[in-house]
């Protein structure tokens, strides 16, 4: 399907309406907006000494062992076990990814090989929406991405995180989901693979992943049919390829282990207790998809107001969330009979989009309720594109109005990036830079917070001297590698973060901490152990080794 049958599919405005493509520079500003402050941000936190820690040091680790014989087949480590069995994350294809940055530069190559990832994520997402619309779908996808950076701090400062790096392939598999409801169907292979970096990076944002994945197909297959085009095998055979290589090392894990990493995700789940439930998820909903949304307010550092601040996250209406789900069906099937396939699309894939994370959050074991810190973030694209999809519906429903009351049967011209579109591509190019430039500016202002280094830049400064200290008394063979004082936060993420770079050096370091041992290893009986002393009030670090 060419797309200009296509544009006129998707408008349903019948042969006396096309599209006429342009905008060039607005598609440009769209890919600098939306990928330019991260690069920015990235540099800054480069420059500053940035070292991975904590989850990132796992992260590093084990993106560093993909070129050894102890190459991952599954994702990070989370937080259940099953019995004596601990739980990974679906699979490894974060870790891959990384894989050459951190042999590369281990130092910070997780942090600059995730925002390679982000900036790819970032671009796919902008040309899936300029496959669907020319240019305001290439801004309405950069509009998207930036809404989540402004809204959540988080995601910007530190993308290496695997919940933050696969929220962001969740909006790329939505733009590229749309893409291939709306009858291109070759975007499908790519929805097949950013999905998959979703839900391996992050098991609780499967069910949206998944459901875009599965249902945009089904829709673009039946678009091009009632368009009376031909629907080849051959985006459906690269697809299921490219599934077939993503998914292959966790299967071969599943195939060659007993019992497998995806029965021990599965048991978890089962097993963990009661969940919060469909009627808690549903007033997330309701608060994510209401005006203004709940996720426009950060969640609080300390613990007692993130506690506060989970419950508030809850407290919007069930009723409204119920309402979304109506009105999004009702636009999905008034669209489709009008012909208006694109939007129907769009209100399809945005209800398989909500359903699908109003599972995610319900099936929260209540005990672990403060997972919510982060999850709650799936409710920023969730709601992004829920306000999307309405304002979408309220336009076509204004721009019929006005074409009945003017009874103007002539051909109607969309033009971009010439008259009457000009000032509206103007105004568009404003605003998108004013949000990338708030990206940044938030992104600066939370900069000396704990996000990019999970311990805070004292501790990133710690773990990079004390890694020069340490290996200047490390023996060969393992040891225990301890931190000298009273167990913390930050003395645990400059061991891992030390542990890390250790290993990079050739030596064989085992963290002192037991939460440590699954990932970096559990130091044998009798064994020499390397103190490191944290930095006194002159900045001065010690290790010294005992029991050699």
């Amino acid at each position: 399907m060419s797309d200009t049958a296509i544009a006129a599919v998707g408008t349903g405005a019948g042969p006396v309406t096309r599209t006429v493509r342009g905008g060039t520079a607005l598609r440009i500003v769209c890919h600098l907006t939306a990928e330019l402050p991260f690069v920015v941000l990235g540099v800054v936190e480069m420059t500053r000494g940035w070292r991975p820690l904590y989850d990132n040091a796992g992260m590093a680790l084990r993106s560093y062992q993909v070129f050894s014989s102890h190459t991952p087949l599954v994702g990070h480590q989370m937080a259940v076990s099953v019995g004596s069995h601990a739980v990974f994350g679906p699979g490894p294809i974060q870790n891959w990814l990384l894989a050459v940055p951190v042999r590369i530069d281990p130092a910070q190559g997780v942090l600059w090989g995730s925002l390679l990832g982000v900036l790819a994520a970032a671009a796919i997402a902008v040309e899936a929406g300029w496959a669907v619309d020319g240019c305001w779908g290439a801004a309405v996808a950069s509009g998207s991405v930036l809404v989540l950076a402004l809204a959540r701090p988080d995601v910007s400062l530190d993308v290496a995180s695997n919940a933050w790096f696969g929220l962001f392939f969740l909006v790329t598999a939505t733009a590229s989901g749309l893409a291939t409801a709306t009858g291109r169907l070759r975007w499908w292979p790519v929805t097949v693979v950013t999905a998959t970096v979703v839900v391996q990076c992050q098991a609780a944002f499967a069910p949206p992943a998944v459901a875009v994945c599965l249902l945009a197909p089904v829709i673009g297959v039946v678009a091009r049919r009632k368009a009376h085009q031909r629907v080849g095998p051959a985006w459906l055979a690269v697809g299921l390829g490219a599934g077939v290589v993503v998914w292959a090392a966790p299967v071969v894990q599943q195939a060659t282990t007993h019992p497998g990493n995806l029965t021990l995700i599965v048991r978890a789940s089962r097993d963990s207790g009661p969940t919060i439930g469909w009627s808690a998820a549903l007033r997330a909903f309701g608060g994510a998809s209401s005006v203004p949304p709940s996720w426009v307010h950060p969640l609080p550092s300390s613990a007692a107001a993130t506690v506060h601040a989970i419950v508030w996250l809850f407290s919007g209406p069930a009723w409204w969330g119920i309402v979304v789900l109506a009105l999004l069906a009702t636009v999905a099937v008034v669209a489709w009979r009008a012909g208006r396939l694109s939007l129907a699309a769009m209100a399809l894939l945005t209800l398989a989009l909500a359903v699908g994370a109003i599972a995610a959050m319900g099936s929260v074991p209540g005990s672990q309720f403060l997972v919510i810190t982060y999850l709650g973030a799936l409710w920023i694209p969730v709601g992004t594109a829920v306000w999307i999809t309405l304002a979408w519906a309220a336009g076509a429903l204004v721009f019929v109005a006005l074409r009945r009351r003017k009874g103007n049967g002539a051909e109607h011209v969309q033009s971009v990036g010439r008259g009457r579109g000009r000032p509206t591509a103007v105004t568009t190019a404003i605003v998108l830079v004013a949000l990338s430039a708030g990206v940044v500016w938030r992104g600066l202002d939370r900069m000396d917070g704990i996000t990019p280094t999970l311990a805070g830049w004292p501790a990133a400064h710690a773990t990079a001297a004390l890694a020069d200290a340490a290996a200047r008394v490390a023996p060969h063979g393992p040891f225990r590698l301890q931190v000298a004082g009273s167990g913390s936060v930050t003395v645990f993420a400059v061991e891992t973060g030390v542990d890390y770079l250790l290993v990079t050096r050739g030596l064989d370091p085992r963290p002192d901490t037991s939460t440590a041992f699954t990932t970096f290893g559990r130091p044998p009986a009798h064994v020499p152990t390397v103190v490191m002393e944290m930095p006194d009030a002159n900045g001065r670090v010690r290790a010294w080794l005992v029991g050699r």
